[in-house]
């Protein structure tokens, strides 16, 4: 029997439209990251969750019931799960992404930038940048993160061991993108795509990948 993980990054909102850092800091949905919402929760109508669970930050509870909205089975409880949270970019949350180019080459040079993007573990070391450029921000490591989201849903998935049932997640984009890259996933040079939908199953304490970034459920 397995639990299967439906794992979807947030819809866009307002600090990803004007492309800003956005960790822990909340903004309301985009009228496009409501639409893409809604599109991805007709493409999931026929999925009957057993649960759903998002991170305590109400980007992805707004998500979380678009999505439901449009289900025709029943209606789960949205869970507010805080192990879900994305990383906090201390200092450098809200900035304007063009801006981390020129202050991350001041404060680590272009090897170390350079290093992190040929990297085979890309977010691993994106992630890890920024604790180094921020360093009095206590920003969580890639280990750090990775031991948070494995942890959490592997404490979701033990919850129904023994049970073939589908379990929507609704988080953000490091988090997720780590979690899969751990998982040898090809994670996007962009990092997963607002509301849209990744399956990762889990038996008996693994996970498994089963697609990435999917455009389409299978009915």
């Amino acid at each position: 029997m397995t639990v299967h993980f439906y794992l979807v990054r947030h819809g866009q909102t307002q600090l990803n439209r004007y492309h800003r850092l956005q960790g822990i800091t909340d903004s309301p949905l985009t009228k496009k990251g409501i639409r893409r919402a809604s599109k991805l929760g007709v493409r999931l109508q026929n999925i009957e969750f057993s649960s759903v669970y998002t991170s305590d930050l109400k980007r992805t509870q707004e998500t979380a019931r678009i999505i439901l909205s449009e289900n025709q089975r029943k209606m789960p409880k949205i869970i507010s799960e805080p192990g879900l949270r994305e990383i906090s970019f201390g200092n450098f949350e809200e900035m304007k992404n063009r801006h981390m180019i020129p202050n991350a080459i001041q404060k680590l040079g272009v090897g170390q930038i350079f290093g992190a993007a040929i990297s085979k573990k890309r977010v691993a070391a994106a992630i890890n940048l920024f604790g180094k450029m921020d360093e009095g921000a206590q920003i969580e490591d890639a280990k750090q993160l990775s031991i948070r989201i494995t942890r959490t849903l592997s404490t979701i998935g033990k919850q129904y061991d023994g049970q073939e049932i589908n379990i929507l997640i609704v988080a953000h984009a490091l988090i997720l993108s780590l979690f899969i890259e751990n998982l040898s996933g090809n994670v996007p040079l962009l990092l997963l795509k607002n509301a849209r939908v990744s399956q990762v199953d889990y038996d008996d304490g693994e996970f498994k990948i089963v697609n990435i970034n999917k455009k389409k459920s299978k009915k």
